[in-house]
């Protein structure tokens, strides 16, 4: 009968009591109530900014009433704390409001107090705690927290690790230390390959970009092999990448001609316009010298007619960086209050720097915010029956583009302009490039 009685009333932890309830209402109406307010005062004030495009003055706005709003909710947490002190889910919520204003040494506080307080299966409290530690730069207290927990079949805890470990390797890549990065990344893939194909892949992509990075280091000190051993890491994971196949055969071009061949077609195919042509055609000759000392004639002079044929096509349908002198004009940027916009005019001219006639000459301007292209425009100077003569320069060549003001405008973030030359857009050639500073609006 006691035996019964017991398994009958014996729950399982629960972080809320019962006597929480009525107050965690009320918090939450509060809570509820302070959002809908939140949303009908952007309602009237999106409109009042119709007639006013003052956008630091708004942000300064925003940014007042929602420090407004965690206070309060920072102030309902606190009172709940002091009623009930052992629940633990209160003091988390008050380290993420912390974390928010970024008051980094309270939300230190209360995510500890949380730790302490949790249940033994909720490891939601470390989690944030170590976030916090990432956030404020203490990378090795973020990592010995999961590490202390331990290994266990628990998929929470798993996404957990994952996302520490994904963090740290990031936060190292922010400071320059990519071979900590790789580590980390690498650490992270463990965790997610056994909950997340997509977190997997994600981070597997950012492991790339550090193993590039590192890369490039290497060769920068002339440490050949080891950015070769940096980027072959890469290469197992990834190895339809088209950047780590031209590094890596830009690398091996001078030791394993037959590999660098291999590497840089595959570039060649897929995307032709990142290729060194020169680079490229003298290495098919010297494979065809490699073939003729191995006693292969055959192969060797098939080899040099891929050359030529290589060759001639580049003289038809390629153009060179170098073959273009760009010679800029204008570039500027008017502000059209009436019209609600900003307008970019480029003006140039084209000096053809070759030996050679060009025909089938095109320029594409790409207008970028940031990394978002906003507008774009193509042009055909020259075709068959009217030839772009050697030496010669064009007219004088406008385009412009316009970008609507917006409320998320940024006068922080550049705004970004190239222009690509081109015979046939698949072989385009990068020819300018430009950041300009955007203007801080005005009322």
């Amino acid at each position: 009968m006691n035996s019964q009685s017991q398994k009958k009333t014996k729950k399982k932890p629960n972080p809320l009591f019962e006597g929480d309830r009525w107050d965690y209402l009320k918090t939450f109406l509060t809570t509820l109530f302070i959002v809908v307010m939140f949303g009908i005062f952007n309602i009237f004030y999106m409109i009042h900014n119709i007639f006013n495009d003052n956008v630091k003055s708004r942000y300064n706005v925003d940014a007042a009433f929602e420090s407004y709003l965690v206070d309060v909710l920072i102030d309902q947490n606190i009172d709940l704390s002091k009623r009930y002190p052992k629940n633990y889910a209160t003091n988390m919520r008050l380290g993420i409001l912390y974390s928010y204003k970024r008051d980094y040494t309270n939300a230190e506080r209360e995510f500890k107090n949380s730790v302490e307080k949790a249940v033994a299966y909720d490891y939601t409290p470390s989690y944030q705690l170590a976030k916090l530690y990432v956030k404020i730069n203490r990378l090795q207290d973020a990592q010995d927290i999961m590490d202390n927990i331990g290994e266990r079949p628990n998929k929470r805890l798993i996404n957990f690790k994952g996302d520490i470990y994904n963090k740290l390797g990031e936060a190292y890549y922010n400071q320059g230390y990519y071979a900590l990065s790789m580590v980390k990344y690498e650490k992270a893939m463990s965790y997610y390959q056994i909950i997340s194909k997509k977190k997997l892949k994600e981070t597997k992509g950012m492991y790339i970009v550090s193993c590039i990075a590192l890369a490039d280091n290497y060769v920068q000190v002339g440490k050949i092999d080891d950015a070769i051993l940096s980027l072959e890491k890469a290469y197992e994971l990834e190895p339809k990448n088209i950047t780590l196949n031209y590094k890596l055969g830009l690398l091996y071009s001078d030791n394993d001609v037959q590999k660098a061949y291999k590497l840089l077609t595959f570039v060649n195919n897929e995307d032709p316009e990142i290729m060194n042509y020169d680079l490229y055609f003298d290495l098919i000759n010297k494979i065809a010298d490699l073939e003729a000392e191995n006693g292969r004639p055959t192969e060797a002079e098939l080899y040099r007619k891929k050359a030529l044929q290589y060759q001639k096509f580049v003289k038809n349908n390629l153009l060179y960086d170098k073959d273009l002198f760009f010679d800029v004009m204008k570039l500027d940027v008017n502000n059209d209050i009436a019209a609600q916009e900003h307008i970019i005019n480029l003006q140039f001219r084209l000096q053809n720097n070759s030996s050679l006639d060009i025909s089938n000459l095109y320029v594409k301007a790409v207008f970028k915010d940031g990394d978002k292209i906003f507008q774009t425009s193509t042009q055909q100077l020259y075709d068959e029956t009217r030839v772009f003569k050697a030496g010669v320069t064009t007219p004088p060549i406008s385009i412009s583009a316009s970008e609507p003001y917006s409320k998320d405008y940024r006068p922080d973030q550049d705004w970004v302009v190239q222009v690509y030359a081109y015979k046939y857009p698949k072989y385009r050639v990068l020819i300018f490039e430009k950041q300009l500073k955007k203007p801080n609006l005005t009322p």
